[in-house]
């Protein structure tokens, strides 16, 4: 496998939505303010991850900082480095647009994503939806920010 990144385009979008499904398109925006980027392996796009600006909550919406809107590697390219090197793209990215802070969120049933997060020094804080009881994996997860 030889993996190169590229900016996702018109036509790599249509490919991750061929292979991943229709759902990913929420989350991949192609922008001057963004960094949507895939782990190309020929045409096969192996792995990809979208990161934008993204205001704080109340009451420090008038702040910004990076946020991954969405990440994914094909699983029969899983522990080969790709969605480290992802990372570390959105990392430099960031940095590079001034932003102070990165984050993201990981669900419960991500275990190697949040094993992965922690391994990058990503600070984890559980948390679920719901204000009542939690129901069994659906809703609960990890946010996890890094300072740049």
């Amino acid at each position: 496998m030889k993996i190169e990144y590229k900016k996702i385009d018109d036509v790599i979008l249509n490919k991750l939505i061929d292979i991943y499904g229709e759902w990913v398109k929420q989350y991949i925006y192609i922008r001057d303010d963004t960094l949507p980027l895939a782990a190309m392996d020929g045409d096969f796009p192996a792995g990809y991850v979208c990161v934008t600006p993204r205001a704080l909550d109340y009451p420090l919406e008038n702040l910004q900082d990076a946020f991954i809107e969405v990440l994914g590697v094909h699983e029969n390219c899983r522990r080969q480095g790709i969605g480290q090197h992802l990372i570390e793209c959105c990392e430099k990215w960031a940095r590079k647009a001034g932003f102070k802070q990165i984050r993201t969120h990981s669900n419960n049933q991500a275990v190697e994503a949040i094993n992965m997060w922690h391994k990058l020094n990503y600070g984890l804080c559980p948390h679920d939806y719901y204000d009542d009881e939690p129901k069994k994996d659906d809703g609960r997860g990890y946010w996890v920010a890094k300072i740049l």
